[in-house]
C-alpha cells in the first residue's frame, strides 16, 4: 500500500468516526430538545397550580404577573 492510499484509508476511517459521533450527539440533543419541552410543559402546568391555589387560598387576592409577561 502506498503512502497516498495509506493517507486516504486514514482519513476514510477518521470520517467514518466523525460521522458517528455526529450522529451520536445529534440523537443526544434530540432527546435533550424533548426532555426540555416535557419540563417547561411540566413548569408550565405547576405555574397554574400554583396561581390556582393562591387564589382559593386567599379570596380577592389578585395575582400580577411580573411586566415580562
Amino acid at each position: 500500500m502506498s503512502d497516498h492510499e495509506a493517507r486516504i484509508e486514514k482519513l476514510e476511517i477518521d470520517l467514518a468516526h466523525a460521522n458517528h459521533t455526529i450522529d451520536e450527539l445529534n440523537d443526544v440533543v434530540i432527546e435533550q430538545g424533548k426532555q426540555i419541552h416535557r419540563l417547561t410543559r411540566k413548569l408550565a402546568e405547576m405555574t397554574d397550580q400554583m396561581e390556582e391555589l393562591i387564589e382559593n387560598a386567599l379570596p380577592g387576592h389578585q395575582v400580577d404577573k411580573p411586566p415580562h409577561y
